[in-house]
């Protein structure tokens, strides 16, 4: 059959036994009249072969576009508004890409979304918003990628969020950050940097509402940076290679999933807003999260808010406009002057019961001596962050807590605030990557210091008036290390 369409789409000549079919074999001596007949018979079907040939093609060519793409990464859910959701995936090749959804109760009302392309530009990357949705219900979903669906297995899903977005609700959110994965092929032994990668089922096994990436969750190496003209290239290989890796994919598929980053997945060990490719760094966090927002307008970075209920999450963004930590100018800035003031306005606006004000590096922890830097961290800006305490007790802001990553080891820690609430800093790491060998924690709250791979859990329940934070923290087996309550009475300026 491919010859023969080839010659016609090309316009050569028809076989011979279709020549003979359409009676073109005539006597010479036949009349003039019976050759145009035969002739326009013969050219009525040339047409229509034609047309079957094109079409065969076309089948031929979309079964071949089908088999070329497959699914990579995820699929992953952002956080649901109640009637609006992102969904990120990564394909291995370019593709077509829709989500085929419904209310788990009502598998027969199926709505197909609007196809999105998977572009190589992108890193094969797509994100499908969903609109129109059922406040306060279950869905489940499919991926079709071209028209074909993907299968599976455990169906995914997602769940909207009340009608009332401030309405007090059962809430798990589970959390970590320092996610190493190594190039393949890989060996674990004792001195991996990378391990424990059952960690990431035992996560998912927990079934949490919400996925709460703390930074450092990807490791860009040196090599990713050089040469400079492949380096956008290299970076967007190593978000690939790490959303592929095959023991993640389950968590991916798990609940609903919100990042910030730290110098890792942004940049170089320790990198500032003078690293050159910040804004390819940007760019490519955006392509692999699916975040409600990112920075403002006027204002660039990943920061934003995400309210779940009278939970509500503040994502800082402590990289992109960030002074040296060995900076001794006193006005060097952690998080800039524009993102600290869209923080205040958040937070004086916001009603949430619980505020959880989240970044990539330690918030309240200390120096463990004057001369003793003890790791990065807001302590190594000691004007901004006194300001902002001042400030914090001024207003009399309610319900705040601090979460953060990027140390490799994981503890509370706490802070002491004369005439109110005392604040306390929940920092969770590592969940994959190598354990810091000599932990300095100050202000930390006897046994909560936690010296092996981990994530940590913020569970939040109870009626209106008498609602309870928990904390705990969680070994790679899943086995509970410790747990500590936050009553939201004792989150509250007296």
């Amino acid at each position: 059959m491919t010859s023969r369409v080839q010659g016609v789409l090309e316009g050569g000549s028809m076989p011979a036994a279709h020549l003979s079919s359409c009676g073109l074999r005539t006597h010479r001596k036949a009349a003039r009249a019976t050759r145009l007949v035969g002739a326009s018979h013969c050219g009525r079907v040339f047409r229509t072969l034609r047309r079957l040939a094109l079409a065969w093609l076309g089948l031929a060519l979309h079964a071949t576009s089908v088999g070329a793409a497959s699914l990579a990464g995820g699929p992953m859910a952002g956080p649901a508004t109640a009637e609006r959701i992102g969904v990120w995936l990564m394909t291995d090749a370019p593709a077509q890409v829709q989500l085929e959804y419904w209310p788990r109760e009502e598998p027969d009302a199926v709505r197909r979304s609007a196809a999105v392309a998977a572009s190589a530009e992108r890193g094969h990357t797509a994100r499908i918003d969903l609109d129109g949705l059922r406040a306060d219900t279950r869905y489940a979903y499919r991926v079709l990628l071209d028209g074909t669906t993907v299968e599976l297995g455990e169906m995914p899903g997602f769940s909207t969020a009340p009608m009332d977005a401030a309405a007090p609700r059962e809430l798990l959110i589970a959390t970590g950050s320092c996610s190493y994965v190594p190039d393949p092929p890989f060996e674990v032994t004792k001195d991996s940097f990378g391990a424990g990668f059952e960690i990431f089922d035992r996560v998912a096994a927990m079934r949490p509402d919400v996925l709460l990436w703390l930074g450092d969750n990807i490791y860009y190496r040196d090599s990713d940076f050089e040469p400079a003209n492949e380096a956008a290239s290299r970076m967007h290989r190593r978000w690939a290679a790490t959303r592929s890796f095959a023991l993640l994919q389950r968590l991916l598929r798990t609940g609903q999933h919100v990042a910030i980053w730290d110098d890792h997945d942004y940049g170089p060990n320790n990198a500032n807003r003078d690293f050159a490719l910040k804004a390819t760094a940007l760019a490519l966090f955006r392509d692999y999260w699916a975040n409600p927002g990112y920075g403002l307008p006027e204002v660039v970075g990943t920061f934003t808010r995400v309210p779940l209920g009278d939970v509500e999450l503040f994502l800082l963004d402590d990289r992109y406009h960030r002074d040296d930590d060995a900076s001794t100018d006193p006005a060097r800035t952690m998080l800039g002057a524009a993102q600290l003031a869209w923080l205040k306005e958040a937070l004086r606006d916001s009603r949430a019961t619980f505020k959880l004000v989240t970044n990539g590096s330690r918030m309240l922890s200390d120096r463990p001596s004057p001369e003793q830097r003890g790791g990065e961290g807001w302590h190594n800006f000691p004007a901004e962050r006194q300001a902002f305490l001042d400030w914090l007790a001024a207003e009399r802001v309610d319900g705040v807590f601090f979460v953060s990553g990027d140390i490799h080891y994981t503890h509370l820690t706490e802070r002491e605030r004369p005439g109110t609430y005392s604040l306390t800093e929940l920092t969770c790491s590592p969940l994959t990557s190598r354990v810091h060998p000599r932990p300095r924690p100050v202000r930390e709250v006897p046994g909560t210091l936690i010296t092996q791979r981990n994530f940590c859990t913020l569970q939040f329940s109870g009626p209106t008036g008498a609602r309870v934070l928990r904390v705990a923290a969680w070994d790679v087996a899943g086995t509970r290390l410790w747990e500590a309550a936050f009553p939201a009475a004792k989150l509250r300026t007296p």
